[in-house]
């Protein structure tokens, strides 16, 4: 099935780097476990020593490959027995894999135990939870709306193919820091769920402050839920913490967002952002906006904030946000609070015996 696969994506590729490939697994050295994983995952990191085989010879027509590569190896738990359903979400996905809006997926190998890895670029700054942790929670308004417009152009690449994303959190964002900006990737788009089962379409997962209400109330993933999932992106960067991380994640917390409770807006958000954000955050999906008008109205912050020399309303917005937000770096270093030990931020089976008290929407 594996094997169908890949070579359906390769028939499918309109260029060199749009595919997958199989790699062998002796051609991973240095690889070490990162500690960090999902409900259904471990994430490994390596030195693939042929690299892509994305350089071509002109003058004997062949492909070679690039040499050593740091990548990042996500091992699916189980996957010795894969499941047909699973495959079948991947073909759904394929184009999520080797996309420029989402995070480069290079290959798929076997490790020794014959669990399916997919094998897919290293990103240096890891993903947004540790670059928070790394900026010590302090990022400028700048590159807070660089970081959502990139994740907004992988979301929008997503919806357009009529697909949903389903898992969307600070885990499941990659950064990588470029010359002038701050590159991020959408990750994981399809690769959600057990490989070996197939799920109940009752059974929730994920990381809760970065679920819909309405999912805990048993509606199914939509598009509207991912934009809700956004919606708390732009909170934690705003921030410059994990939201809810001064509590446990438990039944209670979904009682509470199921009846309205949304993290207090940090004082000196822009007003535009902080409208912007409680749409994305609204109770009623259908009031939250599309993917794609969140890629345009961030865009159009991006050119009146870094490129319009012009001042505006809105460039006002964020430079008087930005002063505010540096002239309180030594409060906002101290109000940094360590994560209670049962707040979890990676995607996890929820399976609590309370009944989750709520209307619904």
């Amino acid at each position: 099935m594996i094997d169908e696969f890949i070579q359906y994506t390769q028939l499918k590729a309109n260029d060199s780097t749009d595919y997958l490939e199989w790699i062998e697994f002796d051609q991973f050295d240095l690889i070490e476990n990162t500690n960090k994983r999902g409900a259904f995952s471990s994430i490994y990191s390596a030195i693939w020593m042929e690299g892509p085989t994305w350089n071509l010879d002109e003058e004997a027509k062949v492909w070679t490959s690039n040499g050593p590569i740091k990548v990042i190896l996500k091992r699916l738990d189980n996957s010795q027995n894969i499941n047909q359903d699973f495959v079948n979400q991947l073909y759904r996905y394929c184009k999520c894999l080797q996309s420029g809006s989402l995070a480069d997926y290079f290959g798929i190998t076997k490790d020794l135990t014959s669990c399916y890895m997919f094998v897919m670029r290293y990103y240096e700054k890891g993903n947004l939870y540790s670059y928070l942790d790394e900026s010590m929670g302090i990022l400028c308004w700048r590159d807070i709306v660089d970081i959502l417009w990139a994740i907004s152009a992988g979301l929008n690449f997503i919806h357009e193919r009529g697909l949903i994303h389903g898992h969307l959190h600070g885990g499941n964002v990659l950064v990588e820091n470029e010359m002038y900006s701050i590159d991020t990737k959408i990750t994981d788009t399809g690769l959600h769920g057990p490989v070996d089962k197939q799920i109940s379409s009752k059974q929730i997962y994920g990381v809760i402050p970065f679920i819909a209400p309405e999912i805990f109330n048993g509606y199914t993933l939509t598009k509207e839920s991912d934009i809700y999932s956004f919606g708390m992106i732009m909170w934690m960067l705003s921030a410059g913490v994990r939201p809810y991380c001064n509590r446990p994640h438990d039944s209670q917390l979904i009682q509470e967002i199921c009846s309205g409770t949304r993290p207090s807006i940090v004082s000196g958000t822009p007003p535009v952002f902080a409208r912007l954000m409680l749409q994305c955050l609204d109770a009623d999906p259908f009031n939250r906006p599309t993917a794609s008008q969140l890629y345009e109205r961030l865009g159009n912050w991006v050119t009146a904030i870094c490129d319009d020399p012009d001042p505006s309303d809105l460039s006002n917005q964020f430079d008087i946000a930005e002063k505010i937000k540096f002239s309180n770096l030594e409060q906002l270093h101290f109000s940094i609070l360590p994560c209670h030990e049962r707040a979890i931020y990676y995607s996890r089976p929820l399976n609590f015996s309370e009944p989750f008290l709520y209307e619904k929407i």
